[in-house]
């Protein structure tokens, strides 16, 4: 057998900056037609490329640069709502604004999600985007379900954000990864028509199944607390409709579905079972 030994280059510090570096990309768009180019983060040295070549005179086995991120001037979530033209749907539910700390912790989760933009494919995550509900972040104690009873509790009351951007998810007929009911039928939807999380355990997920990104717009505000989806409408869109009903009852629970229908000018392409849930009552 021939052998060939060979050794290492030495260690090119241009080389490998070339190979490193990259500038961010700023978001942008385009109409006639629609087109959306995401923002993307540059990398950098953290040091200067002199003081990286600096390291080499000392003789060690490995040597370390500190990398930088770069962000762009304008993010995907910047782009206006003129890139979206078609409001694909929207859902509003009601809250009582006269209890000042509900409608605080509300208003917190609903300005994380307010003007988001997910690129086709992109997964949203509740609990991500959200984060975690404590003091520090300005949540307030509010009533919440704790082992089937009602208790207060730091962000109570965020569920009614999820369950409405749920109920708008479900109209623009994008695909719905992860969803799960309350203990109880809360006050501000139907059964099986409700989405709760909690931190680090349930979460709210569903996918931009659609070929264009597309703009979530929240708003809490005089006892409304609604979400606008929107993007740009295409031949493969169906008319929506969501239903629920009660489908049994004991002296402990209460059982429900939940249904969607895609229609095609007015005929019935397909109806599918949501979810069906179990409730304890009151």
């Amino acid at each position: 057998m021939l052998v060939e030994e060979s050794s290492p280059g030495e260690i090119n510090i241009d080389d490998i900056y070339n190979e490193i570096h990259k500038e961010p990309v700023n978001a942008s768009y385009v109409q006639n037609p629609y087109s959306i180019v995401p923002s993307e983060n540059g990398v950098d040295f953290a040091i200067s490329i002199d003081e990286a070549k600096n390291l080499l005179k000392d003789d060690n086995k490995e040597y370390t640069i500190p990398l930088k991120i770069l962000y762009p001037n304008v993010t995907t979530n910047m782009i206006g709502i003129e890139a979206f033209p078609d409001l694909l749907s929207q859902f509003s539910t009601k809250y009582a604004a006269s209890n000042k700390n509900r409608t605080t912790n509300l208003i917190l989760a609903a300005n994380k999600i307010n003007g988001m933009v997910l690129m086709p494919g992109e997964i949203f995550s509740y609990n991500k985007i959200v984060g975690e509900r404590t003091i520090e972040a300005g949540y307030k104690e509010a009533p919440i379900y704790v082992s089937g009873k009602v208790e207060n509790g730091i962000g109570g009351g965020i569920c009614q954000i999820t369950t409405t951007l749920y109920n708008a998810v479900l109209y623009a007929n994008l695909e719905v990864l992860q969803r799960s009911n309350h203990q109880f039928v809360p006050s501000y939807a139907n059964a099986s028509r409700d989405a709760t999380v909690v931190y680090g355990n349930i979460d709210f997920q569903f996918k931009n199944n659609r070929e264009y990104p597309i703009k979530l717009v929240c708003s809490v505000s005089n006892g409304i607390a609604s979400f606008q989806i929107y993007g740009l409408k295409s031949a493969n869109d169906y008319e929506v409709e969501v239903s629920s009903k009660i489908t049994g009852t004991t002296l402990n629970y209460i059982y429900s579905e939940a249904y969607k229908t895609l229609k095609k000018n007015g005929n019935i392409i397909s109806t599918e079972v949501l979810s069906r849930d179990t409730y304890k009552r009151h």
